[in-house]
């Protein structure tokens, strides 16, 4: 049974700090935290939302010092009616939360369960603002019957596929881990959805899934383990990959999770004991991982951690030995002017396709033949990010609908300084002068598909080291 209980026990208090290792970053502050959502950005602030009575969070400026907000997100001893008879004997301790931007709203989505049963329910509550929140609770997504082949309806957390389509992955023990598709408009099921079961069952100790795309593949981060006891915990991290979002997820060695373990990628170490609860922020070329982590030189009371997530011949590695905010930043030296950008993969360049220049037009790739709708005015602002706008006139690329999801298009609008419409240059490491450019506003890349030619329009795509998403920025004649 997952030990949720036990986190009682280990109630957040104010003021702790941590000294991390050498190689890892130092985080000090409020970083009291179990089964933390991913952290979510909004304006210049990060916010960390995690297990607790009311749902308990912090945040931070710096992604290293963390202050405890100023209230939970639901009054101390209060909490949704519905939850009463889905979930008899609950008594205000939320689990494991996730939280998600889309259709306007921050949803909040949270587990009500008690401990050892299978009788729970995933709830969601949002807000426009996290800044200024005023949480509207949605009610129940979706619920289990306490029966001992249930997919447990707790540790919800939110995936954005490259089409848009957002899913919700859930599970702990009992039945496994399943995935579901989630209706944008509604942040509720998707009407007639059946949700698939992706990993374990049977009883087995599987809980806290969470979902990431990195080129072609799904990759499925995994609890296994025992988590809530201290020092004593043996929570570690596994992941399996699937080219399906239902899968199925197969580890480095093939076998599928349905039936057997997952490749690890985070287990304890050092005064890091039993490591869970996988949560990812991308910003620039930023990969924040968050997890929990159980600290050995602290009476094993759990604490936040924020990893470096990368890809290595299409296989994940976790890593503190980063530097915060340096793959986000990383802008090269590129002056204010006008430019050509050509794709490393198809020696295609940016065109604003039908070459009007119109607001809605296409910004798609076409064999350079020096037109003015082939030229880009590249001006940086103090942040590092910059604006790319057509030499035609005023109008800048952005994404359709301000989109910040894989897969959304890129076309030209009107300016108005929104993340949508700043970009990230960044060195590709190559030696050959390439670059990658990605959306300041949810980090993700322009690229295009690897076989596609004159006339694709570019679009976003999850941080891959593919030579599609590779340009060369080349000064031309205004």
């Amino acid at each position: 049974m997952k030990w949720q209980a036990l986190i009682c026990s280990m109630v957040l208090s104010v003021g702790t700090f941590f000294a991390n290792a050498a190689a890892a970053i130092t985080l000090t502050g409020n970083i009291n935290s179990h089964d933390p959502a991913g952290l979510i950005k909004e304006g210049g602030t990060y916010y960390h939302f995690t297990t607790g009575a009311g749902i308990w969070y912090s945040y931070s400026t710096n992604l290293t010092h963390w202050t405890a907000g100023p209230a939970t997100v639901f009054p101390s001893g209060q909490w949704p009616s519905w939850i009463n008879s889905a979930v008899p004997g609950f008594a205000g301790q939320f689990w494991a939360p996730d939280v998600i931007y889309m259709n306007g709203y921050y949803y909040l989505y949270y587990s009500a369960s008690t401990f050892g049963s299978s009788r729970s329910a995933i709830g969601v509550t949002r807000t426009a603002s996290l800044t200024s929140p005023n949480w509207q609770d949605q009610g129940v997504v979706v619920q289990s019957n306490g029966s001992s082949n249930a997919i447990n309806a707790i540790d919800p957390a939110l995936f954005t596929d490259t089409n848009g389509n957002v899913y919700l992955s859930y599970g702990s023990w009992f039945g496994g881990i399943a995935v579901v598709q989630i209706n944008k408009s509604t942040g509720k099921i998707v009407s007639g959805a059946t949700p698939t079961k992706i990993a374990g069952g049977n009883g087995a100790d599987w809980e806290a899934p969470y979902i990431v795309k990195a080129g072609n593949y799904y990759y499925l981060f995994v609890n296994r383990g025992s988590c809530c006891q201290g020092m004593n915990s043996t929570y570690r991290i596994v992941v399996g990959r699937a080219t399906s979002i239902t899968g199925p997820y197969l580890n480095q060695s093939g076998g599928n999770l349905n039936s057997t373990d997952g490749t690890t990628v985070l287990a304890t170490s050092g005064k890091y004991i039993g490591p869970g609860h996988f949560g990812l922020l991308r910003e620039g070329s930023c990969n924040y991982v968050s997890t929990h982590y159980y600290d050995g030189s602290n009476n094993g009371n759990p604490k936040l951690d924020i990893l470096s997530l990368t890809f290595s011949n299409g296989w994940p590695t976790l890593t503190r030995n980063f530097t915060v905010g340096a793959c986000a930043t990383g802008t090269g030296p590129i002056a204010d002017g006008t430019y050509r950008l050509t794709n490393k993969n198809s020696n295609l360049s940016w065109d604003s396709w039908g070459c009007s220049g119109n607001a809605g037009e296409a910004v798609a790739q076409g064999a350079y033949n020096s037109y003015n709708c082939q030229k880009w005015h590249l001006s940086s602002d103090s942040s590092g990010t910059y604006r790319i706008k057509s030499h035609i006139n005023n109008n800048s690329a952005e994404t359709t609908g301000c989109a910040q999801y894989a897969g959304a298009l890129l076309q030209l609008g009107a300016y108005s300084g929104a993340a949508c419409e700043r970009f990230i240059l960044m060195p590709t490491g190559d030696g050959d002068g390439s670059y990658y450019i990605a959306l300041a506003g949810g980090g993700r890349r322009v690229g295009v598909p690897q076989f596609s030619g004159s006339g694709q329009q570019l679009q976003l795509q999850d941080p891959a080291s593919d030579l599609w998403q590779k340009w060369f920025i080349v000064a031309v004649s205004p």
